[in-house]
């Protein structure tokens, strides 16, 4: 069965995806700085680093689906793209039933890693029972949104976008709510926070199918529509989306596990305060740079490599230039920060945050070109080449506290040193070497980002030598100036016509008309 083939329509659909990020945006950072404090003044230091241990944890336990969701994602947009609906429906219901089998396999899997996580990990004086009740809640919190990512998958078809982020600001929300009413009823425990977890996962995953329906009505959930040879061949690119997934994890989330088994769990707790905000730099451009995997796809489909070779160098350099704003303030003013936030005795984790912080533009400019690999099938490559820096990662981070004596900062340099020979070399070489141009094309337009991190800091560094920030109105007035005067520079003497032209045509028409041409 045909339909008209689907037009993704990236200039039309970037505007109201753009707004659903930039609301994302602002709701993510507002409840995830809002919740540290409220944990730790509740909970306590010791309990509240337990919370981020477990989140990262679960991302062993979804390395599957999440690698699978990727695959699906590939192969449902090209089915969609080429207007074949019955494929398309096989796609979707191969993927729903085998998700959910997969599912049903990881169920002892977490339960057995979270029962084991109070003798594994440094608990202080918590109790096992409401430890265990954590990690198991916010593992089957996972599982359900795991499941619930399939319908997410129709909207990503679709370049909804804005209807998934959306669905992820439900979720957010929901969780806040949640955490929220149940501590003051019933007071702070880690057993409730693990509830919160599962009450949204629940929510988000009965409103996600309810807009799947709407947005693809010709996709019908059916057991006769499950086809064995397509989940092996889902399954086969699968298999090595989890391997590369592995190698990432083993680059990031295995870091806190360190810290928390080498210098125990305030320890934890100190280099989680870090480490988030990479974590939350990087999820922040993912709403940007998730846009840009759809039309990767796209044109693959249709067979445009000399498209796909303009957009994503231009992706590159603009993602690049953009985010180098942003990493370089927070790490600039991250004495500052730290004070606001959680008070004036975490200001000496300023250098850890410029270690974690600093190289994630790195990741951000390469995240563009990622969707290069599973478009072309290519991921098995990647793999042998980056798996061994997760290896790598994990003997530095061993070595290196007490080679040096330099304690939980020796394991942020092995993670330093890792993702640049990841992000920095590896990735942008081979991925030019897909599509088939010069290798260091890439590479070339990341100089763009990186120069742009390099000019902030030392003029950042600069200013805060001689001007003193102490208050939260001077600190978003310097930001501002200095956001203001770097992005009028890129935008009039950095970037090229074309690319302004393509950064004016994806925003709002609102926008447009109200933009001087002189400022864009």
């Amino acid at each position: 069965m045909r339909t008209e083939p689907l037009d993704i329509k990236f200039t039309q659909s970037f505007p109201k995806n753009f707004i659903s990020n930039v609301i994302y945006f602002v709701l993510h950072i507002a409840i995830g700085l809002m919740l540290v404090p409220f944990f730790l003044d509740t909970l306590g230091t010791a309990a509240y680093g337990l919370i981020p241990l477990a989140t990262s944890i679960t991302s062993y336990v979804t390395l599957i689906i999440d690698s699978l969701n990727t695959s699906i994602s590939r192969f449902l947009t090209i089915d969609l793209q080429r207007a074949d609906l019955k494929r398309a429906n096989e796609t979707f219901n191969t993927a729903l039933f085998g998700t959910l089998g997969v599912i049903l396999l990881l169920i002892p899997i977490a339960l057995a890693a979270a029962w084991y996580a109070p003798v594994f990990f440094n608990i202080g004086a918590q109790s096992t029972t409401d430890v265990f009740l954590l990690f198991a809640l916010i593992f089957g919190s996972v599982l359900i949104r795991a499941w619930s990512s399939n319908f997410m998958v129709i909207l990503f078809a679709y370049n909804r976008l804005d209807l998934r982020n959306y669905v992820n600001c439900v979720n957010l929300f929901t969780q806040l709510i949640l955490v929220v009413i149940l501590f003051l009823y019933l007071g702070p425990s880690l057993v409730l926070v693990g509830l919160s977890y599962v009450g949204a996962a629940v929510i988000t995953l009965v409103i996600a199918f309810i807009l799947s329906k709407r947005t693809c009505p010709s996709l019908k959930i059916s057991p006769e529509s499950f086809v064995r040879s397509r989940l092996q061949e889902i399954g086969g690119m699968s298999t090595w989306v989890i391997i590369n997934s592995v190698g990432l994890l083993l680059n990031t989330q295995v870091a806190l596990i360190i810290v928390n088994k080498l210098f125990g769990e305030v320890a934890g707790t100190e280099y989680s305060l870090a480490a988030v905000w990479s974590t939350l730099l990087i999820s922040i451009a993912a709403l940007v740079t998730n846009l840009f995997t759809p039309m990767t796809y796209s044109y693959f489909a249709k067979q445009d490599r000399k498209g796909l070779i303009h957009f994503t160098s231009m992706t590159i350099k603009i993602m690049g230039l953009s985010m180098a704003l942003p990493i370089a303030l927070v790490c600039i003013f991250s004495p500052q920060l730290l004070t606001i936030w959680v008070g004036a005795e975490f200001a000496h984790l300023s250098p850890l945050i410029w270690i974690c912080v600093a190289p994630v533009i790195l990741k951000i400019m390469v995240s563009c070109i990622s969707p290069i690999t599973v478009a072309y099938n290519r991921v098995r490559g990647l793999v042998f080449l980056t798996l061994p820096m997760g290896f790598l990662n994990i003997i530095l981070a061993l070595l290196l506290p007490y080679y040096f004596d330099i304690g939980m900062y020796g394991v942020a340099l092995a993670g330093l040193i890792s993702l640049l020979l990841r992000y920095g070399v590896i990735n942008p070489l081979f991925i030019a070497s897909i599509v088939q141009i010069p290798i260091f094309t890439y590479l070339n337009k990341m100089m763009y980002g990186i120069g742009g991190m390099l000019v902030l800091s030392l003029v950042g560094l600069a200013f805060v030598s001689v001007v003193t920030i102490s208050t939260l109105p001077m600190l978003i007035l310097a930001g501002a100036g200095i956001a203001a005067a770097y992005l009028l520079f890129v935008l009039n003497f950095v970037l090229q016509p074309e690319e302004r032209e393509m950064i004016r045509s994806c925003l709002p028409k609102v926008c447009q008309r109200r933009i001087p041409s002189w400022v864009l």
